[in-house]
C-alpha cells in the first residue's frame, strides 16, 4: 500500500511543489483572501443573528488566516500558510461537530474540508484531516462517542451526514490522485523534453541551449572559483573532405569523451561545429594546468589537435567575460598552432 499509492503520491506531490512555487503561492493566497471574505460575511449574518460563539469562531478564523497571510506574504512562504489552514480548519471543523452551532448549520463548514484541502491546498494534509474529520463523523454519530456531542442533532442528520462526507470524501481524493498524476506526468514530460533540447545530438553533450541557461542561472549558485576553457578542434573542416562526416562526427565524438573523462566534476558543451567549452568550478589552477595537460596527451595519442584557452579566476566570476577572454586566448593560441601547420587543415 506505501510502495505502491502512498509513496508515488507523496513524489508527485513534491514533484508539483518543487516545479510551481509561485503559482502555488498565488492560488494559496486568492484561496485565503476568498476564505477570510467569506468567514467576514458569516460574522456579518452571526452578529445579526445574536450568535455570539459563532461570531467568534468565525471571526477569530479570520483573523487568524488574515494573520497568517500578512506574514507570509513578503516571504511567500506557502508552507506556513498551509499549516496555519490545516490548524484552523482542524479546531474549527471538530467543535462545529460537537457543539453545533448557527442551530447545527455549522457542521456544514466539514463538507468543504475535502475539496478545499484535497484539490486546492495540499493534497497530503488534506488526506490526513479529511480522514480525521470521517473517522470522527461516525465515531460520534454512529454510537461509540456520542456521549460528547453537546448539540442534539435531528436523526436524519445523525444517519445521513457521515455518509454524504465519505461521498463527498471520496469524490475529492478520487479527483485530487487523478490531478496529481496528471499534473507529475506532465512535469516529467515536459523536464525530458527540456533536457532534450539542452543536448547535443552528435556528441552526447550539453548543447549551446544549455550553455545559455548555464550562464543566465550562474547567478543562482555559489561558486568559489571558476575556470572557462574554450576549444576549437583542429582539422575538422579537412577530415571531413577527405574521410567524410562520419570521421569527422567520431573525432567531435572523442574530443567530448575525452573532455567529461578528464574534467568529470565540470560542465561540458558543445557550442557548434567544432567548439567545445568546459565550466569548472573545482580545481586549483595547478590542477586545471595538469587536467589540460593530460587531456590535450589524450587527444594527440588518438591523432587529433586541439587549440584552447584558459581563463582561472577566484573573484569577479562574470561567465560571459570569462568566456569571452577564453575565445581570444583560444584563436590566438589556433593561429600560432598554424603558423607552423597546414592552414588547409584548420
Amino acid at each position: 500500500m506505501y510502495k505502491r499509492f502512498i509513496l508515488p503520491l507523496l513524489q508527485a506531490q513534491r514533484r508539483i511543489e518543487e516545479y510551481r512555487r509561485d503559482e502555488q503561492w498565488r492560488q494559496l493566497r486568492d484561496i485565503s483572501l476568498i476564505c477570510i471574505a467569506g468567514f467576514l460575511v458569516m460574522s456579518i449574518l452571526n452578529f445579526l443573528r445574536h450568535d455570539y460563539a459563532m461570531l467568534a469562531a468565525t471571526l477569530g478564523t479570520a483573523a487568524v488566516l488574515s494573520y497568517s497571510l500578512y506574514d507570509c506574504w513578503s516571504d511567500k512562504i506557502s508552507k506556513d500558510l498551509e499549516w496555519t489552514f490545516a490548524a484552523v480548519f482542524t479546531v474549527l471543523c471538530t467543535c462545529c461537530i460537537f457543539f453545533g452551532g448557527n442551530d447545527g448549520f455549522a457542521i456544514l463548514w466539514v463538507i468543504f474540508v475535502p475539496f478545499l484541502f484535497t484539490l486546492m491546498i495540499d493534497a497530503v494534509k488534506g488526506i490526513i484531516l479529511s480522514t480525521y474529520l470521517l473517522l470522527l463523523l461516525f465515531l460520534v454519530f454512529y454510537c461509540p462517542l456520542g456521549f460528547l456531542l453537546r448539540y442534539d442533532y435531528p436523526e436524519v442528520v445523525r444517519l445521513y451526514f457521515p455518509v454524504f462526507y465519505a461521498i463527498d470524501y471520496v469524490l475529492s481524493l478520487y479527483c485530487a490522485v487523478q490531478m496529481l498524476w496528471t499534473r507529475s506526468d506532465l512535469i516529467i514530460a515536459q523536464e525530458q523534453a527540456r533536457e532534450a533540447s539542452f543536448l547535443d545530438a552528435a556528441t552526447g553533450l550539453k548543447n549551446r541551449t544549455a550553455f545559455t541557461h548555464f550562464v543566465r542561472t550562474a547567478s543562482q549558485r555559489s561558486f568559489i572559483r571558476m575556470t572557462v576553457i574554450y576549444i576549437d578542434v583542429n582539422g575538422l573542416h579537412e577530415l571531413n573532405n577527405r574521410l567524410g562526416h562520419a570521421a569527422g562526427d567520431e573525432m567531435l565524438r572523442f574530443v567530448a569523451k575525452a573532455c567529461v573523462e578528464r574534467f568529470p566534476k565540470a560542465d561540458v558543451f558543445r557550442l557548434g561545429g567544432d567548439e567545445f567549452l568546459i565550466a569548472c568550478s573545482v580545481g586549483t589552477e595547478g590542477e586545471i594546468s595538469a587536467w589540460m595537460d593530460d587531456l590535450i596527451h589524450t587527444i594527440e595519442y588518438a591523432g587529433y589537435t586541439i587549440a584552447y584557452g584558459i581563463e582561472y579566476r577566484l573573484h569577479d566570476l562574470d561567465l560571459e567575460d570569462m568566456v569571452n577572454k577564453a575565445d581570444a586566448k583560444m584563436l590566438k593560441n589556433k593561429a600560432d598552432y598554424y603558423k607552423i601547420h597546414d592552414r588547409r587543415q584548420r
